[in-house]
């Protein structure tokens, strides 16, 4: 019996931004959030929404938790203000639909390589080699 496992694999890009010179009030607007991030699923199929969950979930209490936090301990969001209109916008526990509708989805078998490739090599791309010294046991008994 054949099984296989999905796995989503990606890379993420930030530029340093002098925040207070970028934002006076935090969470973006929904449709502002859009402009700064951009998901792009490359794949032999459209990824399921599960799947996109597990990492672009966004929970509203966590992102007043981090903001408050931020605004406490970080001297450059001391100024930026807590929107709380934007927050009431954000979901429970979900993926904003927003970001659902603008991610962008390249379904072709031939680039699926390509893209996939990083700039470390993958641990598991010769997984018939097992190197010993790379292995940390789990059971120390």
């Amino acid at each position: 019996m054949a099984t296989t496992q999905g796995a989503l694999k990606g890379n993420c890009i930030t530029f340093l931004q002098n925040i207070p010179n970028i934002v006076n009030s935090l969470p973006l607007k929904m449709a502002d959030l859009c402009d700064t991030l951009k998901v792009i699923f490359i794949g032999a199929r459209p990824p399921e929404r599960l799947q996109l969950k597990r990492i672009l979930t966004v929970r509203k209490k966590k992102i007043v938790e981090a903001l408050c936090w931020l605004k406490k301990y970080n001297i450059l969001y001391k100024n930026v203000d807590i929107n709380l209109d934007n927050i009431a916008q954000l979901p429970e526990d979900d993926i904003p639909e927003p970001i659902m509708t603008t991610m962008e989805q390249i379904l072709n078998d031939k680039e699926v390589p390509s893209e996939r490739a990083g700039y470390i090599p993958d641990p598991l791309s010769n997984s018939t080699e097992l190197n010993i010294s790379n292995v940390i046991p789990i059971n120390n008994r």
